[in-house]
């Protein structure tokens, strides 16, 4: 079945018009508002205005009566070939390539059907993304809009080296960007530091040289992509900021003087509380020694960063890292709980995960409710401004719109099994 979608170059829907209301509008930026209607036609935002404005027309409705519609959320940091099995690396790589779109295609739907309309792929399998994140792109399958980086740019033997283009010197970063540019990678994905998921290397440890990550972000910029540095300790952290890197990941070592240069650049960070929170939680599992310890080691460092950082304005955009061991695709809302519970007000950490995150990815038609931008719409019940749970907890979701199409309708609801429930309903429809 062909799905044909609105906006752009693509064929529109040709159903009736959809109009929300009745509940609360948290627009991406502000909020909640009462009282508004959001008029949805061919996959796009026509019209947000008080409802009554709206009497008498002849369109389909939505009661949001007692829940808050928002924009779907953006997950700015994932993982989308791996299934989040604590093997990681190992189970990738054993992954066979045949398979390994699949993967990217089952993960990218199940944090669809968990509210996450947009993602961002920072580190993929031997290209196996971009097929699927181009199907979506062209309407011939159902899945959120995807930002992909095809494979990190690593030092020989760092972190991440069995999934990335490993390099020495700065020609030899500019050569890696072009790689992957010429893989189709819409932002490049560069290795700053060590990591807690490969076995002998200190997070806290600078990899790429400043020479090197320069070289990079100046190729990347100049070849129209913005660029993203996994930076866990602050040598590393501070060779990406001198590079111009639009972006920070994890950031475990965020000092006062780095959050102050983050600030005054617009350096975002994506936090990725959820990875270190979601290995802890089920230490009791099969994890891997190396990886239990240093989350171990890390864990109130980053959080105390994630506090530095809020206090000193620091523009912060959702990631979560889903596809790290236990950190299940679907399960992307929960990064908001984690945010919050660091001392990040609800609003603010709805906003890092619509209006901020769009912002980061470039994505301006969405991440907001306004008129002209895609109908990427997530209801939720109650008001999440209030209580953040009403959005981190998936079991709160009344329901998810990808540019128009009603999600749980054609791929059900969440959960951590990919198939969707309609073919697993034991009923034939011929």
């Amino acid at each position: 079945m062909r799905l044909a979608y609105a906006g752009g170059a693509r064929k529109g829907n040709t159903g009736m018009a959809t109009l929300f209301g009745g509940g609360l509008l948290f627009d991406g930026e502000t909020g909640p508002h009462a009282g508004l209607g959001v008029l949805v036609d061919r996959g796009r935002i026509l019209r947000v205005a008080p409802l009554s404005s709206f009497d008498g027309m002849d369109v389909s409705r939505v009661d949001t009566g007692g829940a808050t519609l928002m924009p779907g959320l953006i997950d700015c940091h994932v993982h989308l070939c791996s299934s989040s099995d604590p093997g990681f690396f190992a189970t990738i790589l054993a992954t066979p390539r045949e398979r390994a779109s699949l993967q990217v295609l089952q993960s990218a739907r199940q944090s669809l059907r968990g509210g996450v309309t947009s993602l961002r792929d920072l580190g993929g399998f031997e290209f196996t993304e971009m097929p699927v994140r181009d199907a979506f792109r062209e309407g011939r399958e159902l899945g959120p809009t995807l930002v992909c980086a095809g494979k990190s740019i690593t030092m020989t033997g760092g972190h991440a080296h069995l999934l990335s283009i490993e390099i020495d010197g700065a020609a030899a970063a500019v050569s890696a960007v072009r790689q992957n540019i010429k893989m189709g990678a819409d932002v490049i994905k560069l290795i700053a530091t060590g990591g807690v998921a490969t076995a002998g290397l200190d997070p806290l440890a600078a990899h790429l040289t400043r020479e090197e990550l320069t070289a990079a972000v100046a190729e990347a910029r100049r070849l129209g992509r913005r660029s993203a540095a996994h930076a866990q300790g602050a040598a590393g952290i501070l060779n990406a900021l001198e590079a111009g890197i639009d972006s920070i990941e994890h950031g475990f070592q965020i000092t006062d003087e780095l959050a102050a240069m983050m600030v005054a650049r617009g350096t975002v960070l994506v936090p990725t509380l959820s990875a270190i929170a979601r290995t802890l939680a089920n230490a009791e599992g099969r994890m891997p020694p190396h990886l239990l310890e240093k989350s171990l080691r890390f864990r109130d460092m980053q959080r105390e960063s994630f506090r530095r950082f809020l206090a000193a304005g620091g523009r912060i955009a959702m990631g979560t890292d889903a596809g790290t061991p236990f950190n299940f695709h679907g399960c992307n809302a929960q990064e908001l709980r984690e945010m919050t519970a660091l001392g990040m007000s609800p609003a603010g950490a709805l906003q890092a995960a619509t209006s901020a995150a769009a912002d980061l990815l470039g994505l301006a038609d969405r991440g907001r409710i306004r008129e002209g931008c895609a109908a990427d719409l997530l209801l939720v019940e109650g008001d999440p401004c209030e209580d953040i749970a009403a959005v981190a907890d998936t079991a709160h979701h009344r329901g998810v719109w990808k540019d128009g199409f009603d999600v749980h309708a054609l791929l059900g609801r969440a959960g951590r099994t990919p198939a969707a429930p309609r073919f697993l309903a034991g009923e034939a429809p011929f």
